[in-house]
Parts: C-alpha cells; sequence; structure tokens
C-alpha cells in the first residue's frame, strides 16, 4: 500500500526513479532477510551441541533485524548509482581544456574584502592594593 501511494504520488518523470528505489529497498529487504537466516543458522549450528531452547518468536526477532537494514543498503545503492555524476562528466569532458581545479569555486558575487590587522593583545591587569571603585 505504502508503495502504492509512492508510485502514485510521484510525477510522470519521476516514476521511473521511484520504482528503481523501491525496486532496490525490496531486494535489500530480502537480502537482509537472506543474510539473517544464514547467519542464525550459522549461530545454531555453531552451538548445536547446547541445549538451547529459544521460542521461534526470537528466532524470528532475530532474522526480522536483518532486513530493514538491507533495506537501507539497497536504498543507499540506487542512490548512489543515481547520483554518480563522473560518468556524466567524463562525456563532456574536452580533453584541451584544462580542468581549472586549482581555482576556488563559490556561489557569491560579493567582492574580496581583505581583513584588518589583528589588534593587539590587552594588557594583563595591574595588581593593586587599593579597592575598585564601583
Amino acid at each position: 500500500m505504502l508503495f502504492k501511494m509512492i508510485l502514485e504520488g510521484a510525477r510522470e518523470e519521476e516514476r521511473g526513479i521511484a520504482r528503481g528505489f523501491l525496486k532496490h529497498i525490496v531486494a535489500g529487504f530480502a537480502g537482509g532477510l537472506a543474510l539473517g537466516g544464514v547467519l542464525v543458522a550459522g549461530i545454531f549450528l555453531m552451538f548445536s551441541g547446547l541445549d538451547l531452547d529459544v521460542p521461534l518468536v526470537f528466532v524470528a526477532a532475530m532474522l526480522l533485524q536483518f532486513g530493514p537494514i538491507g533495506g537501507l543498503i539497497g536504498a543507499g545503492v540506487y542512490l548512489s548509482r543515481i547520483t554518480d555524476r563522473s560518468r556524466e562528466e567524463d562525456i563532456h569532458k574536452d580533453e584541451d581544456e584544462d580542468d581549472g581545479d586549482d581555482e576556488p569555486r563559490g556561489g557569491t558575487r560579493a567582492p574580496a574584502i581583505k581583513a584588518r590587522p589583528a589588534r593587539r593583545a590587552p594588557r594583563p591587569p595591574r595588581s593593586s592594593p587599593l579597592p575598585v571603585p564601583a
């Protein structure tokens, strides 16, 4: 239901991005559950000599901890794919041009102003046996 709402709320040009995002979340969740199943099975095999009376609710809770983490990893993988612009820059970059990486970049159009020289350090207070007038 949540996925349907996300897809319906997306504009036409955003639907492909939203669909890919949701696919990666689901794939990451499934991968997390699979990894969690393997790890929990490995733990039970390592401790097979012990008399463990673990309720199934606890086993399910152990497995479900891996699902959301896998979903977050899947979402992160997808976001890093769609925000990677290095290939796009390589296509449009002219090899004859200089990068200009040495130049500073900024979004301001204000002129550069030199800072005032630092003030002298304040003098240390003088000690006096007389009280300070209020």
